[in-house]
């Protein structure tokens, strides 16, 4: 439930039994009774539903933590790759430089 439903929805609660307390043609300690049980009622009902609404903000919570998880060994495994194929890039001019001098070297020693 979005938070605008939910004060929407204690909004209209608290309006409706405000109207029937005040248009309700009973004695004085009636009417504070109605007051304690509508506002304990009110209480019970917002407790609910912040319970409901941190659940989904957990399980929404863990599920965003799962997808960046996700997406960051994505992006680990995509440099990885990056780095892996740079390095092949420097290092073949280079080894390929020492195998020819190497190849020279054995052939002048021969």
């Amino acid at each position: 439930m979005k938070r605008s439903e939910l004060l929407f929805l204690l909004a209209g609660i608290s309006l409706g039994a405000l109207a029937g307390i005040l248009f309700a043609p009973e004695k004085g300690e009636i009417t504070r009774e109605r007051i304690s049980k509508k506002a304990g009622d009110l209480k019970h009902e917002f407790e609910e539903k912040s319970a409901e609404l941190r659940k989904e903000l957990a399980k929404k919570t863990s599920e965003l933590k799962a997808e960046l998880k996700k997406d960051l060994e994505e992006q680990i495994e995509l440099s990885k790759s990056k780095i892996q194929k740079f390095t092949e890039t420097v290092t073949a001019p280079i080894k390929e430089k020492l195998k020819d001098k190497n190849a020279n070297t054995e052939a002048k020693e021969a």
